[in-house]
């Protein structure tokens, strides 16, 4: 009987122990909570998702040089409220089921929130996902975000087409054609135009479609000339979209064509160098920031270009914008005393009221999707560098 009691107790030892250590664990990590603290709460973990490789590196490149910027200026301010913050990025390489993993990785090492994917169709696969699990998304691709915990950096397709609408009017133009690539991203550009257009008496004379990956799109131009219109505009990301407009300069079309803000990138720019007359993009005013009048904006945007520059010798564009608002966001969350998923969400949607961001003004309590249009335009192209034409 002894035996057994000793054994017994042995035994209550060892799973005391393996109890007692898996709670240290759970802390660590964050717990099942997801409140990204560890080291008894000393280390706050922000997620990220961004293409550093692949085709959609064009977009995602300068969003993870980002993170290694602010990730060294938060190093250097210090904990903030005694707190260190982390950046865990996760480069799912353009490719969504390896987002989908990495968005994974991320609930379990109990970030706060997530700023990504550079992608429209890798924000919406790993949506569910991160929502599901309580976290905040600040999504970095304009998707369709009727869902809780959703906050969209970059300007709604609504947004951008209020600002075709406007160059269309401005020029005279009531007849267009409509080319997207076949994907997430270029499919979810056509239906909020086509309402805009519709409430401005604006007439698609012509609607073509090509795979994300094609390398030849003149049969898709070919029967737009067919339709005359006076102006074509694209939905689609580079390396697709240049390709789009340099078959549309060798079949010589002398009317203006517009492309989205997923080719406002220099990527964009090295596809038609020294060949993009009547080329123009929905752009963020970070691109022209030289060009603009002085202002706060203009001041706000100049800083964080020459901090990137410095770092980098190069320039940030939308994308970056897109990315450094989330997390810029987050931060300001975190400073005022929110450090779970829960409280993040609550401070986003109910505390922060208009916040004015690198892409443009935030009213995150309101039901408008994405910033307002006050931080892009329609930019053209001039010397192979970005134009502002207001």
């Amino acid at each position: 009987m002894k035996k057994i009691i000793k054994k017994l107790s042995i035994l209550s030892f060892i799973l005391g122990l393996v109890f007692a250590l898996a709670a240290c664990n759970a802390e660590s990590s964050g717990g099942s909570g997801g409140d990204g603290e560890k080291a008894g709460g000393k280390v706050i973990k922000i997620g990220a998702i961004f293409a550093e490789t692949g085709p959609a590196s064009t977009l995602g490149k300068t969003q993870a040089n980002y993170v290694k910027l602010l990730q060294k200026q938060l190093d250097e301010a210090g904990p903030i409220n005694g707190k260190k913050i982390e950046i865990v990025m996760q480069d799912y390489e353009t490719d969504d089921t390896k987002a989908v993993v990495a968005a994974d990785k991320l609930i379990s090492e109990g970030v706060v929130a997530v700023v990504g994917a550079t992608q429209a169709s890798t924000s919406m696969a790993i949506l569910p996902k991160i929502s599901g699990a309580g976290i905040p998304l600040m999504t970095v691709a304009p998707v369709n975000p009727a869902t809780k915990n959703i906050y969209q950096m970059a300007p709604s397709n609504s947004t951008s087409a209020k600002l075709i609408i406007k160059f269309l009017k401005e020029n005279n133009i009531s007849k267009v054609a409509w080319i997207n690539a076949r994907d997430g991203f270029g499919v979810d550009g056509l239906p909020p135009f086509e309402k805009a257009a519709k409430e401005n008496k604006i007439e698609i004379v012509a609607h073509e479609e090509f795979d994300a990956t094609a390398t030849d799109m003149t049969v898709q131009l070919t029967n737009i000339r067919k339709k005359n219109p006076e102006a074509v505009i694209v939905w689609s990301r580079t390396p697709g979209a240049g390709i789009v407009a340099r078959n549309f300069k060798t079949l010589g079309f002398d009317i203006p064509m517009i492309q989205s803000s997923a080719s406002a990138n220099q990527g964009f720019l090295d596809q038609v160098k020294d060949n993009n007359e009547n080329l123009y993009v929905i752009g963020s005013k970070l691109s022209v920031v030289d060009q603009l009048a002085d202002s706060e904006q203009k001041e706000r945007l100049n800083k964080f270009r020459e901090e990137y520059r410095a770092m980098f010798n190069s320039d940030p564009d939308n994308f970056t914008a897109h990315a450094a608002d989330g997390f810029h966001l987050i931060i300001e969350a975190i400073k005022a005393g929110n450090t779970t998923p829960a409280k993040i969400h609550n401070y986003l949607k109910k505390e922060v009221g208009k916040y004015p961001g690198l892409t443009g003004t935030f009213e995150l309590q309101s039901n408008y999707v994405g910033p307002y249009e006050d931080g892009f335009a329609v930019l053209g192209i001039e010397n192979n560098k970005w134009k502002y034409r207001d």
